[in-house]
């Protein structure tokens, strides 16, 4: 079995060196989430009794993806969001300082629920965003570009801008890269998954962008999946369960991404063993055999155990889209979504592409976001775009009312006058019982007229059966006179 694996990820080193998938993962709810106050401090605070069982719960529903590496940032809420999925995988956290939270500056301590009038306004803008506060709140001027900065203090010049963060994420991105994994699990924070991502996916428009923040925000170990690399750049594949279409992987694909797991896994087996048997110490030699072979039992257990998800997960989504084509639901009626942990009430009508953005992107968004046709259909109706006419009153409306009115209006007339309808129910029962003795008078003809036939029947049969005995006995008589007749004839003879 290791030889053939190893065979097989031998035969693929161009494609596993072009392929990365990182799939992000946002930590559990931790203190700092439960008193609503922003918290970008490290280590930072750790995880409610609430946050550990989410752990757990993200672990069992991602964990059959059989990822080849986990990382965690330097915050112990994002270490210990890992934990259970280490175990699972019988892999070893990798903290890496890159991945941490986007540092808030003059906003540290400030409520959650205001982030989006101060701590993220800078971000929003690195994402190529601009966010349009309510008349009664003011923000500071923030540039539309790169350059923006969270103030590190107030009145301060400098701060985090966006060259910094997305150079310390994609430096963290690079490192993973660099140690071989190519399907890692890395557990951040909401901010910088969020906009690390707006600001990186080639294939996200702004008004994509916009229904993604405002409609689908990250919460508690909530996952984004990308997928790329450093050089080339990366793609959006799937939002938290909104996929991107033509951006999911195929069957095939999938598998080799496991073969290839499997036997560097494998590789890495082999590996120890050789370099127990280099030290000539038997005990040494013996252990790593050992402990070899628990391993790779583990991995090929691990690796049959994703495949088998894999086509669960197929027939689940085949049969999910026949009974959508035999079902179609309904559409989903627009609505405005309030971000988990941040109760900041975020509508798409409140952002606007920057004037520096492409001619495509730079007309403001207002009310209902246009062309989102890379995402699949079934998901992209889950989070239409706002409309701020919905509530207005039309003419057709105005129809239907008044057509409802007027059955209204019949049916108070015939519970006031109950007359009529008394009469046309004695007239219905009438006309039943009428109808009821008729079938009962022609049934009884029927009868006697059928009884009538079969006496006639009878009384013919019986006088053909009397002519016939009678024709019978003529003809015997007829036939005794002849013999008679010819027996005298012999005698005279």
């Amino acid at each position: 079995m290791t030889a053939g694996a190893l065979l097989i990820g031998s035969a693929l080193p161009a494609w596993a060196a072009e392929n990365m998938t990182i799939t992000f993962i946002r930590h559990g709810e931790s203190y700092g989430n439960l008193s609503g106050i922003g918290d970008t401090s490290t280590p930072g605070p750790v995880l409610t009794p609430k946050g550990q069982q989410q752990a757990k719960d993200i672990a069992a529903k991602l964990g059959d993806n059989n990822y080849d590496g986990i990382y965690a940032s330097t915050m112990v809420r994002t270490q210990q969001t890992a934990a259970p999925m280490s175990q699972y995988l019988g892999l070893p956290i990798q903290v890496l300082p890159g991945l941490q939270e986007i540092e808030a500056g003059m906003y540290e301590g400030t409520p959650e629920n205001q982030a989006p009038f101060g701590y993220l306004t800078a971000p929003l803008a690195w994402a190529g965003l601009k966010f349009t506060p309510p008349p009664n709140v003011s923000i500071l001027p923030i540039p539309s570009n790169l350059d923006a900065f969270i103030p590190s203090a107030p009145g301060s010049t400098t701060g985090l801008n966006g060259h910094e963060f997305e150079a310390r994420v994609n430096g963290a991105l690079k490192q993973i890269y660099d140690n071989g994994d190519r399907n890692a699990a890395v557990f951040s924070h909401g901010g910088t998954i969020m906009i690390w991502t707006m600001m990186n996916a080639k294939n996200l428009s702004v008004e994509q962008k916009i229904m993604l923040f405002a409609q689908h925000p990250l919460s508690n170990t909530n996952y984004v999946v990308v997928e790329g690399n450093p050089t080339d750049g990366w793609n959006l594949v799937n939002w938290n369960g909104v996929e991107i279409a033509g951006m999911q992987k195929g069957p095939i694909e999938k598998v080799l991404t496991q073969v290839r797991t499997l036997s560097r896994q494998l590789g890495s087996v082999v590996q120890e063993v050789a370099a127990a048997f280099q030290t000539g110490n038997v005990g040494k030699i013996l252990t790593a055999i050992n402990h070899g072979a628990v391993d790779a039992m583990f991995s090929t257990a691990k690796f049959a155990r994703a495949i088998n998800a894999q086509v669960i997960g197929g027939v689940t989504s085949a049969i999910s889209d026949l009974q959508k084509k035999l079902a179609p639901p309904a559409p989903a009626a627009g609505t405005q979504t309030t971000a988990s942990n941040s109760g900041a009430s975020v509508s798409p009508a409140g952002f606007s592409a920057p004037a520096p953005a492409a001619a495509e992107n730079n007309a403001p968004v207002t009310g209902k976001a246009p062309a989102v046709a890379k995402l699949s259909d079934a998901k992209a109706a889950d989070a239409p775009a706002a409309d701020p006419k919905a509530n207005e009153v039309k003419g057709d409306d105005v129809k239907v009312d008044a057509n409802a009115k007027a059955d209204d209006n019949q049916a108070d007339q015939a519970k006031a006058d109950p007359k009529p309808a008394k009469d046309a129910a004695k007239a219905e029962s009438k006309a039943e019982a009428k109808a009821a003795a008729d079938a009962k008078k022609a049934e009884a003809k029927a009868q006697r007229e059928a009884a009538k036939a079969d006496a006639k029947a009878a009384a013919d049969a019986k006088k053909a059966e009397a002519k016939a005995n009678r024709d019978a006995a003529k003809a015997a008589k007829a036939a005794a006179k002849e013999s008679a007749k010819a027996g005298a004839g012999a005698s005279n003879d």
